[in-house]
């Protein structure tokens, strides 16, 4: 398994439940409040974390449930999804954590791409959402070491006027990991 994706809210997934709560080494959860929307699905990743050790890095603004057992709570400003992610996508790289095989395989342009992330340093993204530079460090270096990662939203990042902004982020993210 090269890696795990999920999407909540249009019901579409690359991989199912079961498989992303065995396998999946750390979790990336952003505009889902997974234990209230998903509480079947909550539970699995409950247990994964207690019971296997995965890492579980949150982005919301809220203390919503699942928090409580994150090892990091990225509480950004709303409306600062984008710059969070590509921030993220900023350390990746800036690490070499990134699937340099998969990219050269399956991507094209990737030099633009990079290009675009090189305008999110984390000293600017913590300004932007409000994050300390050293959460965003931290949940980078977990997202960049711990594979395979599942990340995954709903609507709290599709349903505004930033929502394709949003997911494309995510899709750069995924196809950096």
């Amino acid at each position: 398994m090269a890696g795990l994706a999920t999407t909540y809210g249009s019901g579409a997934m690359t991989n199912s439940m079961d498989d992303i709560a065995a396998n999946a080494e750390a979790f990336f959860i952003i505009g889902s409040n997974t234990t209230e929307q998903h509480p079947v699905f909550g539970t699995m990743l409950r247990r994964a974390i207690k019971m296997r050790g995965a890492k579980l890095i949150v982005a919301d603004p809220r203390q919503i449930d699942i928090t409580e057992l994150a090892t990091v709570h990225l509480q950004h400003k709303a409306g600062t999804d984008t710059a969070l992610i590509n921030g993220l996508c900023y350390l990746i790289l800036k690490n070499g954590h990134e699937d340099a095989a998969y990219i050269a395989e399956r991507t094209e342009d990737f030099e633009i791409y990079k290009e675009v992330i090189q305008n999110y340093p984390p000293e600017l993204v913590s300004k932007i959402t409000g994050v300390p530079v050293e959460l965003l460090i931290e949940a980078a270096e977990i997202m960049g070491t711990y594979k395979p990662m599942a990340v995954m939203w709903a609507m709290g990042i599709t349903q505004h006027t930033k929502g394709v902004r949003n997911v494309m982020a995510l899709a750069g993210l995924q196809m950096l990991l």
